[in-house]
């Protein structure tokens, strides 16, 4: 009697195999640990950290298909965070306020960043000093959503400090890693791809006729040929191609993508399917796989091999606190204190866009990977504290943060 039965230790399981289950696991797992404030994002990195070359060498981040799925899949990260972006929301005073209050915590962070490698902790004080402004957007949202505070005074700096907590992070860093033109000539060539994008974006809302490129974008969702996820496709690896050639980042690409199927698409009737299915497209399948192959990358063990890893995170995780500042002082008089207060810790949580930036510095080899895991470190303590802190400061109730979702990391 033959038989064809392969050992265990025999058989072959290839590496995506892991990272697949990983990506199924961590939403379970950040159920089951929600009074831990562990979000999706955080279980995903720490998964990562696991199957990677400092865990147990599971999966080489560098090998197969998941380099290019990872890039893929910071790019639905943008994508979905600029349909969040509504510009004509926040217009006006909210939106002034905290253009200015972001200007002004730049240069604290750049301050603190240069102090910081004065004092031996840091080499790339601009990439520190940008990643210190970013905020998490996509966490903010949710909590403003369910609780009904989003159309309130409170609700709308909110929105405005996350928006240029996102916007402008990308902006620089696209300036900071370009490698093809000079400091002046990247400069110019971002304005005019920032200006080209915001000015459609404003014809839209003004109610110009929207481009027949994007018209598909809001009928066919009912059809089995899904015209609108495939036209969104389209536009997020187009632009994201296109701000390459510009000698830019692809997140500026992305991110512009999402602002213009958001803006062609705000008003519709089958605006929030469409927002669905392209939530289940990215946070399903290629965004988990992005921070999955991030956690692997992370040099976790530079973090606990000396004090200087652990002092870096604790002066980050400060300092995210500290350049917010400016926006409670410009806001207290309208706000009050309490919720100027619970602003500084909304608008300092963050997570993908350290993830990000840290990520791109070490590949162009202008951000040590010792000092980048600290930096991340930071980051997952912000999204699993400052959610909860700021939402019970300001008596906003009905998000944490901490929920099932991998938009807590946006």
């Amino acid at each position: 009697m033959s038989s064809h039965f392969v050992p265990i230790m025999e058989a072959h399981f290839p590496p995506m195999l892991f990272v697949l289950i990983c990506a199924a696991a961590a939403p379970v797992i950040a159920g089951a640990t929600q009074r831990l404030g562990l979000s999706v994002v955080v279980i995903e990195l720490l998964l990562g950290i696991g199957l990677g070359p400092q865990g147990f060498g599971l999966v080489d981040p560098m090998a197969g298909p998941l380099p290019a799925l990872a890039t893929l899949g910071m790019a639905f990260l943008f994508f979905i965070a600029g349909l969040e972006i509504d510009l004509v929301a926040i217009r006006g005073r909210p939106l002034r306020r905290a253009l200015v209050a972001w200007l002004c915590g730049l240069a604290l962070a750049v301050a603190i960043a240069l102090g910081m490698a004065r004092a031996g902790l840091i080499d790339a004080w601009r990439v520190v000093s940008v990643a210190l402004m970013t905020t998490a957007l996509g966490v903010l949202v949710p909590i403003l959503r369910d609780s009904g505070a989003i159309a309130t005074p409170f609700g709308r700096h909110v929105l405005a400090s996350g928006v240029m907590g996102e916007l402008g992070p990308i902006v620089a860093i696209s300036l900071m890693i370009s490698r093809r033109f000079s400091t002046g000539v990247a400069a110019a060539l971002t304005v005019t791809f920032v200006l080209l994008i915001v000015g459609l974006a404003w014809l839209m809302q003004r109610g110009t006729k929207v481009p027949a490129l994007l018209d598909p974008l809001r009928r066919g969702l009912g059809h089995s040929g899904q015209t609108p996820i495939r036209m969104a496709l389209v536009l997020i690896v187009g632009l994201a191609v296109l701000a390459e050639n510009f000698g830019l980042d692809l997140a500026l690409g992305a991110l512009a993508a999402g602002m213009m199927v958001g803006f062609a698409t705000r008003g519709g009737q089958r605006v929030h399917e469409l927002h669905a299915k392209i939530d289940a497209v990215g946070f399903g399948f290629v965004v988990p796989l992005f921070f999955l192959s991030s956690g692997m990358r992370l040099d976790v063990r530079s973090v606990f091999a000396g004090t200087e890893g652990l002092v870096l995170l604790a002066a980050f995780f400060v300092s995210l606190v500290i350049v917010r500042l400016p926006l409670a002082l410009l806001l207290r008089s309208e706000i009050g204190d309490r919720e100027a207060r619970a602003l500084v810790l909304m608008s300092a949580t963050t997570l993908s866009l350290i993830v990000v930036i840290t990520r791109v510095a070490v590949e162009v080899e202008a951000l040590a990977p010792s000092q980048a895991a600290p930096m991340v470190g930071a980051g997952m303590l912000t999204v699993m504290l400052f959610p909860a802190l700021g939402s019970r400061l300001a008596g906003v109730s009905g998000g944490s943060g901490s929920e099932s979702d991998d938009r807590d990391g946006l």
